[in-house]
């Protein structure tokens, strides 16, 4: 799919890495520069993982050779993909001022702590530091008050994504403009993606603001999460809350032999501790009920229907011999390269790219990164429609097709306006004959059609990938499921919680120990989104560079699967060995932690290297005393003597972070806070620009719409007169 596409990655960091996988694993050819001796995570799990298919070149970096060699490779590159700072990028000649005067059709993607022009760029890119520097802390559900921290890797998870499909819509520009340019992302606008469901604010309306949590109380919240006979758990998703439990042929036993009260969530909770897991999930599963155990981290790759859909793929690893890993969740129609081992130290580097001198495209630049794309967006919910969304927002024209009575989440109001900002809304009934025809000319308008529907009902509607066909052979057809195409479960309902507790997500963002807990900011929907984004950005390039429309999916439990990338099953069937959160939730080790101070502010350092912890036992005396040293100081006190060291740290911002992030002027002014008018809610304010394209701006211009807000003006674009619409309207087709 992108096998045109030559990429040159550096850096050891997450972020950056399975940015270069996932478009490595889509077809392109990846470069990953390493320093003399090579990365120092090979030999684990996640390097394995996460440079798959990848070849390697040794350069040193701090020498004028190094330089001169890497330089060498850059006319015939496409893509710059680096986690260089502005000033360090400055110091090596690759800031982007002298990269689009030497390589002007080279993309340039920098993936930083901060955003590239926030004053704190320069600043740690570990997810902790980010985590505390944004205020997330906060929005973590915990056993205790004060900040939590969480285990899942927010913030990287985010920027890799979000990094590999700006690079895409850069190169979607490219074709147009002849220019290459800026596609910079950060883990900071990496966390602010994944906000929105929790982070918003309304003027007025029905949309209530979030509650600010106190910071004393623990949060541990159930939210249908159960503890089974022998301590099995399960994850509960029935989003109406309206399944009658006393329906279950367990809990029918279960009442024949207790006095339980079914009427109080104390009573549910005692009656599901009296029977086996299995009995309660063949039950919910029989009502058609979302629902999965909650697993330890890993345990989802032996899952059957994630090996029946190629979730888990088999690779021989160079060091770690045969190895079961996480693969990439893209199924498509195109030939792609899986599968194959990550590079030995220098493998594949001597080969060479031969520079291309391409005349600039004829056409002007576009005023945004993908004006005149068009796109279908047939989804509901949030795990797929939040990637059209931010096409929107990169300025992509994005109808979206609701029900007459509209998304069935407009009643989650925050979760609707994060998966709706720029788009349009044309409210028709599908499920009537007489709307075929226009959704025969939705599809025909399209380069691109989105939906997340179930497979059945969407074969009813038209909407399988041959009736889409059938109106538009050579459209870019996207969709997102619960657990895929193939398998036992391809039509199962599947949602957010349910996927992280089978991924593990919820056992580890407890602590060690601790019971599971509900992971607040959606991440599994929010990545399924961000993964149908990348596949949609591919197929959308690769049809626009003159190949086709491909066919992509992802699924929530290909993401689950996914997010496993720390850990693989070995050649002996056990899964390898990663790090775990402390049972008190403050971090990983003494030197990757949040500490409290004497002012009750908050503290996070993060001294990966000997030299910084060194540094921080000198400040701070032996790390079994760190904590109850640092209770002597005061949080800027602390602060400023971690920086004189080369500790890296930052304050944890706590109380109230979001409405000290929506009433920052740095962040307006920086196009981090998107404020826009909406009829019902007033003025909505949200996360903001998640990159950052340099001379191309993100311009925020619709909120979410009202049901059917556009439908007038959508029909008449497509070739309908007012006379025909009013009968629509009449007939009750439209709203």
């Amino acid at each position: 799919m992108l096998g045109d596409l030559r990429i040159v990655e550096i850096g050891e960091g997450m972020a950056v890495q399975v940015a270069g996988l996932m478009l490595c694993e889509l077809g392109a050819d990846v470069l990953k520069v390493e320093r003399p001796g090579g990365d120092p995570a090979r030999g684990t799990a996640p390097f394995a993982n996460w440079n798959r298919g990848k070849r390697s070149l040794i350069l040193d970096l701090d020498t004028a050779d190094g330089l001169a060699a890497l330089t060498d490779r850059l006319p015939g590159a496409d893509v710059l993909l680096h986690q260089f700072t502005p000033q360090q990028a400055q110091a090596l000649g690759f800031d982007d001022a002298a990269l689009a005067r030497a390589f002007p059709r080279l993309v340039t993607c920098g993936i930083t702590g901060s955003p590239h022009n926030h004053p704190d760029v320069e600043r740690g890119a570990d997810d902790l530091l980010v985590a505390a520097r944004v205020g997330v802390l906060y929005e973590n559900d915990g056993y205790r008050g004060g900040p939590i921290v969480y285990r899942y890797r927010q913030g990287s998870w985010a920027a890799a994504h979000l990094a590999a499909s700006g690079i895409l819509a850069r190169l979607v520009m490219r074709l147009q403009s002849g220019q290459g340019g800026a596609a910079h992302t950060s883990l900071f606008q990496g966390f602010l993606s994944t906000l929105p469901l929790v982070w918003a604010r309304n003027s007025e309306g029905p949309m209530p603001n979030p509650p600010t949590y106190a910071p004393g109380a623990p949060r541990a919240m159930a939210q249908q999460l159960f503890e089974c006979q022998g301590g099995d758990w399960l994850q509960i998703m029935d989003p109406t809350r309206q399944f009658d439990y006393a329906t279950m042929p367990t809990m029918w036993d279960v009442m024949a032999e207790a006095d339980v009260d079914l009427e109080t969530p104390e009573g549910i909770e005692a009656a599901f501790r009296l029977r086996p897991r299995d009995s309660w999930i063949a039950d919910l599963r029989a009502a058609d009920i979302a629902v999965e155990p909650a697993y330890p981290m890993g345990e989802v790759l032996r899952h059957p229907e994630v090996e029946a859909n190629g979730y888990v793929i088999a690779v021989d690893d160079p060091d770690l011999g045969k190895t079961r890993q996480p693969n990439v969740p893209f199924h498509t129609d195109a030939d792609l390269p899986q599968g194959r081992p990550a590079p030995r130290l220098g493998e594949g580097g001597d080969e060479s790219w031969t520079s291309e001198s391409i005349a600039p495209a004829p056409d002007a630049a576009p005023a945004e990164i993908l004006e005149g794309v068009r796109v279908l967006d047939l989804g509901m919910f949030l795990a797929g429609p939040m990637g059209p969304s931010m096409m929107g927002d990169m300025g992509a024209n994005v109808i979206k097709v609701e029900a007459l009575t509209g998304d069935r989440i407009r009643f989650m109001h925050r979760y609707y306006q994060a998966a709706a900002r720029s788009k349009r809304s044309l409210a028709l009934d599908l499920t009537r004959p007489e709307a075929q025809p226009i959704l025969e000319r939705l599809i025909q308008w399209a380069e691109v059609v989105h939906h997340n529907m179930r497979f059945r009902g969407a074969a009813k509607l038209g909407l399988s990938e041959e009736g889409i066909r059938k109106y538009n052979p050579d459209v870019a057809f996207n969709y997102v499921s619960a657990y895929g195409q193939k398998g036992a479960r391809g039509n199962w309902p599947g949602y957010d919680s349910i996927f992280n507790a089978i991924a593990g997500w919820e056992f580890e963002n407890a602590g060690a120990g601790n019971k599971p807990v509900f992971n607040r900011p959606g991440t599994m929907d929010v990545t399924s989104a961000q993964s149908c984004l990348v596949e949609i950005m591919a197929s959308l390039y690769a049809k626009r560079a003159g190949s086709r429309g491909y066919t992509t999916q992802s699924s929530l439990l290909g993401v689950a699967a996914f997010t496993q990338g720390e850990r693989l099953i070995d050649a002996e069937g056990k899964l390898t060995e990663t790090y775990h959160l402390t049972d008190d939730q403050t971090g990983f080790s003494p030197y990757h932690r949040i500490y409290e101070c004497s002012d009750d502010q908050w503290v996070a350092v993060a001294a990966h290297r000997p030299e910084q912890q060194a540094a921080l036992r000198d400040l701070l005396g032996e790390e079994s005393r760190f904590e109850a040293a640092t209770e002597g100081w005061k949080a800027a006190d602390l602060l400023a003597a971690l920086e004189a060291a080369g500790v890296p740290s930052d304050a944890v911002n706590f109380e109230d972070a979001m409405h000290r992030f929506f009433d920052d002027p740095q962040n307006r002014e920086l196009n981090l806070v998107s404020a826009l008018p909406q009829p019902l809610y007033g003025l909505v304010e949200q996360p903001g620009a998640f990159w950052n394209f340099g001379d191309v701006p993100i311009v925020f211009k619709r909120c979410a719409p009202a049901v059917g807000e556009h439908s007038d003006e959508i029909l008449r674009e497509i070739g309908y007169s007012d006379s025909e619409i009013a009968g629509f309207r009449e007939a009750k087709i439209i709203a």
